[in-house]
């Protein structure tokens, strides 16, 4: 399945070429107007009241993408939350990626306070955060009404909603809609021709737009996105760019914290399952460090102890000073530090920085007042 997948991909990306791969284009293409064509009908189900919306008695945020992959949805989350915790009482709802247990939904991640589930029953990411932000609901729930329910229910004031821009059935007060800079509008196609998750024309819902890992573009290209949304969503409140800023470099062994010159002039062997593992590779770059290996796991890939073994092993081999993976893979690692021992096996944290970020919170803020909370 995963070579399929591979085999496709680069279909898409027109890396194949000849009459086969020409062939298969074409179905992929048939299916992606059969999708786009459903993708369309429901949103008109929704918006003509044929199928309705729900709405909670707190405010809700959407954090979303129109493409797959990651964008950085989970940095701004993030990002969010350290602005709202000493204002609201606030709570993330997920459908829980990546985890690989079935849990009776909604399921409370965290109260705030404790967390009770790990990372196979929330998610890697919804984990992750749980695990780093204090004060702050975490709630798995694909339905994302039933989730709000609950979050009420451990007395939310405010429900951020993670990966929520193609879910119509819960009302909220602001859509965010973050594209990543150098791949904000894939190949213009939905699946399974392209990577976009509905029709371009589904941006006009988006309030407000992020465009991150802005530094990897210079300002005309900046330029060029920010017109092209504005005429897809002219009626939009801002648009924004953001920039990855480089954390630490953390011991999973034992949470020992190295500043990010420790990566500098260091041979890295890195792995990673993530949305996109073109970014990680950059961004140990951009720390000097030389990356001899890179081994790519699907996203929200779950480790098992084989894996970890090979890994080791790889990494032997690679003759690198250190092994080095994403914080979002740290957390389904944690278990193994056993098997990891006193070897040299890393993550590297990240957070956000978003240009003008005082006037993007003055939109939020204004568009949560519309509650009357």
């Amino acid at each position: 399945m995963e070579k399929l997948k591979l085999y496709l991909e680069k279909i898409i990306d027109g890396e194949k070429e000849g009459f086969t791969a020409s062939i298969v284009c074409f179905i992929l293409i048939i299916l992606s107007s059969i999708y786009s064509l459903l993708a369309r009908l429901r949103y008109k189900l929704y918006k003509n009241n044929i199928l309705k919306q729900k709405e909670t008695e707190v405010p809700v945020i959407s954090i979303g993408n129109i493409t797959t992959g990651g964008t950085g949805k989970t940095p701004f989350t993030a990002f969010l939350l350290e602005h709202f915790k000493e204002k609201y009482s606030t709570a993330v709802i997920s459908r829980g990626y990546g985890a690989e247990k079935d849990v009776e939904e909604p399921f409370l991640i965290k109260d705030g306070r404790e967390i009770f589930a790990d990372p196979s029953q929330a998610g890697d990411e919804l984990f992750m955060l749980a695990r780093n932000k204090d004060g702050i609901i975490f709630i798995r729930s694909a339905d994302r009404f039933k989730g709000s329910k609950l979050a009420q229910k451990e007395g939310a004031e405010l429900i951020l909603l993670d990966d929520g821009f193609q879910h119509y059935q819960l009302k909220r007060e602001l859509d965010v809609v973050i594209l990543d800079s150098e791949d904000p509008f894939s190949n213009g196609r939905v699946l399974p021709a392209g990577y976009l998750r509905e029709p371009f024309t589904a941006l006009k819902r988006a309030d407000v737009f992020l465009i991150n890992r802005s530094e990897n573009i210079d300002f005309n290209k900046l330029q060029e996105i920010k017109k092209s949304l504005n005429t897809l969503s002219p009626e939009n409140s801002g648009i924004f760019a953001a920039e990855t800023v480089l954390g630490k470099c953390i011991s999973i062994a034992d949470q020992e914290e190295k500043e990010l010159s420790f990566l500098k002039e260091k041979k890295v062997f890195a792995f990673s399952g993530i949305g996109s593992p073109e970014a990680f590779q950059k961004s140990i770059k951009t720390a000097d460090g030389e990356v001899v290996s890179y081994r790519v796991f699907k996203d929200h890939y779950n480790y098992q102890k084989e894996d970890i073994l090979t890994l080791l092993d790889q990494y032997e081999s690679s003759q690198a000073d250190l092994i080095l993976t994403t914080e979002k893979d740290a957390v389904k690692l944690f278990d193994f530090a056993e098997i990891i021992g006193d070897l040299p096996l890393y993550y590297l944290t990240i957070s956000m920085k978003i240009n003008n970020s005082e006037e993007l919170m003055q939109i939020i803020n204004e568009k949560i007042k519309t509650k009357n909370i």
